[in-house]
């Protein structure tokens, strides 16, 4: 019976493991106009001020990245009817603006030799005199889409990041991506 209970324990920790490596990505949207506004639209380019505005402070987003991400959108977009123009081939009516952030939230401080039990938790500093620090990545992605130039619609995900999702950005893009443009075209 003993043997039984250690074993249904040594499961549950691997299914929380498992589980930790791909967390949930919230997301949201907000629209200000009708449904069907964009029907006549059919292309779309980047935001004229800044296609991307980007913070990154925890070195998990590159030029790499960047790319991956825009090609992705770019992909999504072409799935729901509206194709990528260059600006050089003339500005479409809608343009899209990305906002990438990745940020560090400490998750507990301790002064004792105790593991970290949340299952978000990946990184641990450890400054001495017996002191640790448990630490979360969280990356945030949205989406704000302009028409002749006024914003109408906003998008947004974020989700937990690990030190493997360095690695592999074009894995957390393909999956954030879609979610964030669920609810697109307005």
């Amino acid at each position: 019976m003993m043997e039984y209970g250690l074993r249904a324990a040594l499961m549950v920790s691997v299914v929380t493991l498992l589980g930790a490596c791909q967390a949930p990505m919230q997301a949201g949207s907000q629209c200000v106009v009708e449904a069907g506004y964009l029907d006549n639209e059919s292309t779309f380019n980047w935001y004229a001020g800044q296609s991307l505005d980007l913070q990154d402070s925890t070195g998990f987003v590159g030029p790499l990245a960047v790319r991956a991400l825009e090609e992705s959108v770019q992909a999504e977009l072409a799935a729901k009817g509206f194709s990528f123009v260059e600006t050089t081939q003339g500005e479409s009516n809608v343009q899209v603006q990305l906002t990438l952030r990745t940020r560090r939230e400490l998750v507990s401080f301790e002064t004792g030799g105790s593991p970290c039990h949340d299952v978000d938790c990946w990184e641990r500093i450890e400054p001495g005199a017996g002191t640790r620090m448990d630490i979360r990545t969280i990356g945030f992605l949205a989406a704000d889409v302009f028409h002749q130039g006024e914003p109408i619609w906003r998008g947004w995900v974020e989700t937990t990041l690990y030190p493997s999702d360095r690695d592999a950005a074009g894995e957390v893009i393909a999956r954030a991506v879609p979610k964030l443009f669920e609810s697109f075209p307005p």
